[in-house]
C-alpha cells in the first residue's frame, strides 16, 4: 500500500527581502526636489583605495535586481564588490516615479516639438521637463559626498548607468564633464530626444578630455528589436504605421551604433557598443545590467 505524500501547506509565510542596502530620503537644495537614494555597500573589508562605485538612475526601478547580480557576480569571483547607488524618488508608485524622472532625465524641449512626437507620457510636459543639468549637479554636489560620507569609496573607480531617457542623461554627463566618472554607461539611450540636442556637445568632448586629462569608458547598449515598434509603442498609436514611423524617427539601434563609432575614433576613448539580439526596449533591461556590470567592475 502507497501512503499519499504529505504535501506542505502555503497559508501563512513571512516577507521576503529584496535586496540588501538601506533607502535615505532628501531634498535637494539645488532642485529643491525630494530624492530617495538607494545604497549597498558590500560587507569586509574595503579596498585600499576605497570600494568601486556605481551610480545607478532610476534606482527605483534598477537597484533591487542589480544589487542581487553584483553581489552574486562578486562572490563567484567574476566582479570586484562594489558599492551600488541608486538615485530615484520617495514613492512606491511607479507612475509617481515616471512622472518625476521627466524633469531631472531630459534636456529642455519645446511645445511643438513634443506635439509633433504624436504620444505622450505622465509628466512628458513642457513645464515638466529639462532639468537634467541641474540633476547631474545634485549627483556630483550632493548625492556623491554623502556616498562618500558613509562608505570607503575610490574617487576614480566611479560609473553613471542610465537606461532610456535615463541614458540619454549619462550622454549629457559624458559630453559635458568627460572627467567626472571613470564609466559611462548609456542603455538604449534617447538620443532623438528634442531632436537630438544631447549631440550638441558632442563636439567639444576631445577638447574636455583633453583637459580634464579624462580617458573615459564608454559602454552603450541597445536592443535589436528596438529599430522596431514594441507592444508598449503600439498601444501609444492608432495605426501599426505611425507606430512603425515613430520608430524610424528614433533611429534607436542606428543612433547608437553611429555613436559608438564616433566615440571609438576619440583618442583616449575606450568603447563599447553592444546590440543585444532578439531583445526590445524594456525586455534589454536586465541583459544591459548584466553588462553593465561586468563592464563597471568586471575582473580582469
Amino acid at each position: 500500500m502507497t501512503l499519499p505524500t504529505p504535501r506542505p501547506t502555503f497559508a501563512d509565510g513571512h516577507p521576503v527581502e529584496q535586496t540588501t542596502g538601506r533607502a535615505h530620503d532628501f531634498t535637494s537644495s539645488i532642485t529643491g526636489r525630494d530624492y530617495r537614494v538607494f545604497i549597498d555597500i558590500p560587507g569586509g573589508e574595503p579596498p585600499a583605495g576605497g570600494f568601486p562605485v556605481v551610480y545607478l538612475l532610476d534606482g527605483n526601478l534598477h537597484f533591487t535586481p542589480f544589487v542581487g547580480m553584483t553581489r552574486g557576480f562578486a562572490m563567484a569571483g567574476e566582479t570586484r564588490p562594489a558599492v551600488v547607488v541608486g538615485v530615484g524618488y520617495p514613492t512606491a508608485d511607479p507612475l509617481a516615479a515616471m512622472t518625476s524622472r521627466f524633469r531631472d532625465l531630459s534636456l529642455p524641449a519645446s511645445e511643438a516639438w513634443l506635439a509633433t512626437l504624436g504620444w505622450t507620457a505622465p509628466g512628458m510636459t513642457v513645464d515638466n521637463i529639462g532639468g537634467v543639468d541641474d540633476f547631474l549637479a545634485v549627483l556630483e554636489r550632493e548625492i556623491r559626498p554623502a556616498v562618500a560620507a558613509v562608505a570607503k569609496v575610490d574617487p576614480a573607480d566611479q560609473t553613471l548607468f542610465g537606461h532610456s531617457l535615463a541614458g540619454h542623461a549619462v550622454l549629457r554627463a559624458l559630453f559635458t564633464a568627460p572627467g567626472a566618472y571613470r564609466a559611462f554607461i548609456a542603455s538604449s539611450p534617447s538620443i532623438w530626444w528634442a531632436d537630438d540636442a544631447v549631440l550638441a556637445e558632442e563636439a567639444a568632448l576631445a577638447d574636455r578630455m583633453a583637459a580634464a586629462g579624462a580617458r573615459p569608458r564608454v559602454l552603450l547598449e541597445v536592443g535589436e528589436r528596438e529599430a522596431f515598434p514594441d507592444r508598449a509603442a503600439l498601444a501609444h498609436f492608432a495605426t501599426r504605421e505611425e507606430a512603425e514611423a515613430s520608430a524610424g524617427r528614433a533611429r534607436m539601434v542606428g543612433n547608437v551604433a553611429d555613436l559608438g563609432a564616433r566615440l571609438a575614433a576619440l583618442p583616449g576613448c575606450v568603447v563599447d557598443t553592444v546590440v543585444f539580439s532578439g531583445e526590445g526596449h524594456a525586455t534589454v533591461i536586465p541583459a544591459a545590467l548584466c553588462r553593465a556590470l561586468q563592464f563597471a567592475v568586471g575582473v580582469d
